[in-house]
């Protein structure tokens, strides 16, 4: 057996034998159903046509090579359609063709297993088959029949059309697997290259070398599909899935290193731009802040790890988890960065929670928040010595409000007290309606003369206030007031203070209202 058939024996034989390797471990894995079960049967149809090949080149009759060449042919036109739907899959396009679209691709290469498979009584496929022998290595040489021409424009313009679409997808914007998008093109080409080589008598010896060079294609598919784990971690057709995403995601090996992102984790962390794939999140120069919540978010799997960027009302809020991708068998897997932007969601929550704490009527505190945040503000002037005074006022003749010129001039009254007074406020005080048209005033660090001397300056702003109705008329603001103060160094009771301003504030009322009234230092 001369030199160049042995190797062209051993080549073919190694190339069936890997895919049969290939396609044994990818049985047993997890990952994509549909692109695994596709490329499962793309194995089987490059097995029977290397292994096939090999057989045929051995065989020393041409009943031999018709049995073989027949085999080929249960493999080999069914490679052209499995390419297209793989292609279609690893675009993320697998529905671009219809159900029976999908079957009608099986039509051709079934006719032509069949017309092979009885080429001994017809000449649809092979008018003649015969050995030759081209510089000492012998070669089988044949006629092309009307259907080998059918077969061969579908075989290659299939495959070319698979080529495009992969090269089509490569082109895009992508962050992810574009080593793995062009192994798979090449892995593509390089056949369609070795057949159309084949065809024009470019061959050397007129053998025909695709089934050496699948060899090529098996391993650059193997390298893609296994190894860059685009079937057990991180399909490149996630786009349909990844990236109309609302929620940003990092797909990171066991290694942390950068797999994957979509665009919302790219919006989200503009940064994430320029990170490139293979990289460690440590080198996305993210600012502090999420570098260390990722790093929080990968230590605990499964735990939500809050983040800020910015300051103020224009600061943005996020929260990363990650959670693991086993693969199995004891193998280590990857890591999936989920990073979601609470911002609205935290504005929401401190909206409704000022809504909670806040009056509608007045838009001060109310009642329920005041009580909360004065026992802090009291606890604050204990801690640092230093004397707090209480205020209690009411609008005078409310009730006579209402009843001449309605409860719309009521609540413009109680609006326009609630301003006069919020304008004055310094840091630390606390102001609230209390109930009806009765307010109360916190002022931390104040003692009893600056409280008496606050309560003026309001009551004879007040005093001064005109407001105007819907109907045009004019109407004042009177108000008494009641103070009482706790002394520096002593430990100030909320319901002992309220309880005296209260006292003044009736003392007041009693004196003739629009007044200012104490009740001293407890």
């Amino acid at each position: 057996m001369p030199a160049f058939t042995a190797v062209y024996i051993v080549l073919s034989s190694l190339s069936g034998v890997l895919n049969l390797l290939i396609a044994i471990y990818a049985l047993f894995i997890r990952g994509m159903v549909s692109l695994r079960r596709i490329y499962l049967l793309l194995c089987g149809s490059f097995v029977l046509y290397t292994l096939g090949a090999a057989f045929e080149k051995a065989s020393d009759t041409l009943t031999g090579v018709l049995f073989w060449t027949a085999v080929q042919y249960a493999g080999m036109p069914f490679a052209a359609p499995l390419t297209l739907l793989m292609a279609l899959e690893l675009i993320g396009k697998p529905d671009l063709l219809p159900r029976w679209a999908k079957r009608l691709l099986f039509v051709i290469p079934t006719v032509s297993f069949a017309l092979v498979s009885t080429s001994s009584y017809h000449s649809w496929f092979y008018r003649e088959m015969r050995f030759e022998t081209v510089d000492g290595v012998r070669s089988i040489a044949f006629d092309m029949g009307q259907w080998y021409i059918v077969h061969g424009i579908f075989t290659s313009g299939t495959l070319m059309l698979s080529l495009v679409l992969v090269l089509i997808r490569l082109a895009q914007r992508s962050r992810g697997f574009k080593l793995q998008l062009a192994a798979v093109a090449v892995g593509i080409a390089v056949p369609v290259a070795s057949s159309l080589a084949y065809l024009l008598g470019l061959s050397p010896y007129d053998v025909d070398p695709v089934p050496i060079v699948l060899c090529l294609t098996s391993a650059l598919y193997a390298w893609a599909f296994l190894r860059a784990d685009l079937i057990t971690i991180v399909p490149v057709a996630r786009d349909s899935v990844m990236e109309s995403m609302g929620e940003g995601v990092l797909v990171m090996d066991a290694d942390w290193r950068l797999l994957d992102t979509n665009r919302s984790a790219r919006l989200l962390l503009p940064e994430l731009e320029n990170a490139a794939v293979g990289g460690s999140f440590r080198e996305f120069g993210l600012p502090a802040e999420a570098s260390a919540a990722f790093h929080a978010a990968l230590a605990s799997a499964g735990q939500a790890v809050p983040f800020s960027r910015g300051q103020g009302d224009d600061a943005l809020h996020y929260e990363v988890y990650s959670a693991p991708v086993p693969r199995g068998a004891g193998r280590r897997g990857g890591h999936l960065l989920v990073l979601r932007d609470t911002t609205e969601r935290r504005r929401l929550q401190e909206e409704l929670h000022r809504l909670a704490s806040v009056d509608s009527l007045t838009g001060i505190l109310n009642r329920g928040a005041f009580l909360s945040q004065s026992a802090e503000a009291l606890a604050g002037c204990v801690r640092a010595k230093q004397p707090c005074s209480l205020l209690l006022f009411d609008l005078d003749h409310f009730k006579s409000i209402n009843d001449t010129y309605g409860h719309e001039a009521g609540d413009i009254v109680l609006q326009g007290a609630a301003a006069l007074v919020r304008q004055r406020l310094e840091p630390g005080m606390l102001f609230a309606r209390y109930g009806g048209e009765e307010f109360v005033l916190l002022l931390p660090g104040c003692g009893e003369e600056e409280a008496v001397q606050f309560a003026e300056r309001i009551r004879a702003a007040a005093e001064q206030t005109r407001l105007a109705l819907p109907d045009g008329r004019q109407i004042g603001i009177r108000a008494s007031f009641g103070a009482a103060a706790s002394p520096a160094g002593s430990l100030p009771d909320y319901l002992e203070l309220y309880r005296r301003a209260d006292q003044a504030l009736y003392q007041a009322k009693e004196q003739g209202r629009n007044r200012v009234v104490s009740a001293g230092a407890v």
